[in-house]
């Protein structure tokens, strides 16, 4: 049943008791004052109305669903991997035409480098530019891989002939010394990326990290922390000074 009917009877008994000689006119003027009759000739047109910030929001979120875990993850992985391409293309830019460099190439959201190394040192300024730490490397018989980052990038690099690159270099060194994968020979002066020039007189601490002076100084310092602090550390194969210091040849411990 229509439920406007019992409401259209109330209205036409009101019209009725009230109306003159026309009661159909009374009944007509009470149904369209109380708005029970269509006007065709109406033109029914938009009603404008400004939304509240919080109807917007509502509109919005019904709009756009809220996204399940997985595709939020989705999302990000995406967002990882665009980045990662972008960083790629940086240093391709960058170290691309390197002799070092023999491959650049993306795996997902992270970047596989492989390099060839001749000589050790090399690996020392790829590791300063990859941000590799040691004890993220891992040593195979003919490469050494290992983990670091480039500009918030995972990267991956793979140094090809390294280890015989390390053997190379402990062969021809009179006193060899290997720290973090880097062999120096304590025969030679040592010098920092200040240019100060370091020499080891056979001193060592009681774990046997090398202690250096720089030449005519009585401070000493170990190796570990002068790579740490002043690196990178690379041997002088001149005489940069009249008062170098000979390696002497005992074993003596601080």
């Amino acid at each position: 049943m229509n439920k406007n009917l019992p409401h259209a009877v109330r209205v036409i008994r009101t019209a009725l008791a009230s109306s003159g000689s026309d009661p159909a006119a009374a009944i007509a003027h009470a149904l369209d004052g109380v708005g029970m009759l269509v006007d065709p000739e109406r033109t029914f047109g938009m009603v404008l109305k400004r939304k509240s910030a919080d109807d917007e929001a509502r509109e919005h979120q019904e709009q756009q669903p809220e996204l399940t875990d997985l595709e939020q993850q989705a999302l990000v992985w995406d967002e990882s991997c665009e980045r990662a391409r972008r960083v790629a293309a940086v240093i391709q830019r960058h170290i691309g035409e390197h002799p070092s460099v023999q491959n650049i190439q993306l795996d997902g959201d992270r970047i596989l480098v492989s390099l060839h190394i001749v000589n050790q040192s090399q690996w020392g300024e790829w590791r300063r530019y990859f941000g590799i730490q040691h004890d993220k490397e891992t040593a195979l018989p003919y490469m050494v891989a290992g983990d670091g980052h480039r500009d918030g990038v995972r990267v991956g690099v793979v140094a090809y002939d390294l280890p015989q690159a390390r053997a190379h270099a402990k062969e021809i060194a009179k006193a060899p010394f290997e720290f973090e994968g880097i062999v120096y020979d304590l025969a030679l002066p040592q010098q920092d990326a200040r240019g100060d020039v370091w020499f080891y007189q056979g001193v060592r601490t009681a774990d046997g990290m090398p202690l250096l002076s720089v030449d005519g100084r009585p401070e000493r310092c170990t190796l570990a922390s002068i790579v740490q602090h002043a690196g990178p550390v690379t041997p002088v194969t001149g005489t940069p000074s009249q008062q170098v210091t000979p390696v002497m040849t005992g074993g003596e411990t601080a």
